[in-house]
């Protein structure tokens, strides 16, 4: 039976907590990462009512309960804050290879077997794009960065799918779509909602977009992108291996320059990122979880 003497904001506060559960989780299982990003926002609001409701329930303050709730909401920005800048101390200073590099899989497990993500191999297989690559990168002991390398017909496109292992097993694919310029530029548009917070070359004109979790939706927009820009695309030269390494490297080289990283002789003292890199990641840590963007 319903309890009736259950009062309207507690019912609220419950229905909101159920929705703070239901749609990170389905976003996940659906693949549709706005879900994800309404599921913070609805956690969020959870905690600054709670705290409301316990400061008013308990007659721990009498001031207006909207005040209380804007408390609330700077006191999760706080602990949330908090928290990141300690992931981010963590990161700095751990073995974890920000610019990991790549050999050539030889496993046989390129592709997770996922249901979703076998339609994307039938899908890019529909679309004539063959297959180049597949790399991996270790990240710790057993534990490896995958990722498949395909290009379009033409060889002006080329499709990088990255499988980000879960910690509860599986993986998550994320998807950067690349064509080349002349003058070494490079268009890029990608869906990674992983933070990076770094620079990137000059010539690399880079659009994140982590609300898009379809390839189909992403590669559209790349077409449009590179309608509209004045790039004039040459075909690709280099082998998978030998140019997702060579941007790994001109990636690390740009932020020990920029001074995203600590120089490498100081780096076992002060950790990896540098004070201006870790406000930079923290900060895009809040745009990617909260606004689905990125700094860059």
């Amino acid at each position: 039976m319903i309890d009736t003497t259950t009062s309207t904001p507690e019912w609220v506060l419950f229905g909101i907590a159920v929705l703070s559960v239901i749609l990170p989780s389905l976003g996940l299982r659906k693949g549709i990462p706005l879900l994800i990003l309404m599921g913070r926002w609805v956690r969020w609001m959870l905690f600054a009512a709670l705290f409301a409701f316990f400061l008013k329930a308990f007659e721990f303050s009498f001031r207006p309960d909207w005040v209380h709730f804007v408390t609330g909401l700077a006191v999760w920005f706080l602990l949330e804050t908090g928290y990141y800048w300690i992931a981010i101390k963590a990161l700095s200073r751990s073995e974890l290879p920000l610019f990991p590099s790549f050999e050539t899989n030889k496993d046989g497990d390129e592709w997770p077997a996922d249901k979703r993500l076998i339609e994307v191999r039938e899908w890019l297989r529909e679309e004539q794009f063959k297959r180049l690559s597949a790399l991996k990168a270790e990240l710790f002991e057993d534990t490896f960065l995958r990722t498949s390398i395909y290009e379009s017909s033409d060889k002006l496109t080329r499709v990088q799918i990255l499988f980000i292992p879960k910690r509860k097993g599986g993986a998550t694919a994320c998807y950067t779509l690349s064509t080349n310029g002349r003058n070494e530029r490079r268009l890029i548009t990608d869906n990674l909602f992983l933070p990076f917070g770094g620079y990137y070359p000059e010539g690399w004109n880079l659009v994140r977009k982590p609300l898009i979790g379809s390839l189909k939706r992403l590669l559209k927009l790349h077409r449009q992108r590179l309608i509209k820009s004045n790039l004039e695309p040459v075909a690709f030269e280099d082998e998978p291996l030998e140019e997702l390494n060579d941007q790994q490297r001109v990636l690390e080289r740009l932020n020990l320059e920029t001074g995203f990283l600590i120089p490498r002789q100081h780096q076992q003292e002060e950790g990896k990122i540098s004070y201006d890199g870790r406000y930079r990641l923290w900060k895009e840590m809040w745009l990617l979880a909260y606004l689905g963007k990125s700094v860059s």
